[in-house]
C-alpha cells in the first residue's frame, strides 16, 4: 500500500469511532463486529489485529474498501481523493 499517511489516518479515525486512544489486541473483536454491522463486510478479528497491532500495510482492496466504508466513504479511492 502506497498511501501510508492516509492508512495511518484512517486507523486513527476508526480508533476514534470506538473512543480508543490506541487499539489493543482486546479491541479487535469489537472493531471487527462494528465494521460488519455498519458495512456488512466481514474483517476477522485476526485481520483487524494485523491492521492495528501488527502494523500491516499490505491489505487487499476488500480490506481497505471496508475500512473506508466504515468511515463513511464510498470506497478506498473515495477516501484517498477526499483526504487530499
Amino acid at each position: 500500500m502506497e498511501n501510508t499517511e492516509q492508512f495511518a489516518q484512517i486507523k486513527l479515525i476508526i480508533a476514534n469511532k470506538f473512543n480508543l486512544a490506541e487499539v489493543q489486541p482486546e479491541h479487535c473483536k469489537l472493531i471487527s463486529e462494528g465494521i460488519f454491522l455498519k458495512t456488512k463486510n466481514y474483517l476477522s478479528e485476526r485481520t483487524i489485529h494485523t491492521i492495528f497491532v501488527g502494523k500491516s500495510r499490505l491489505l487487499s482492496a476488500f480490506c481497505t474498501n471496508s475500512l473506508a466504508q466504515f468511515c463513511g466513504f464510498k470506497d478506498w479511492e473515495d477516501y484517498i481523493e477526499k483526504s487530499k
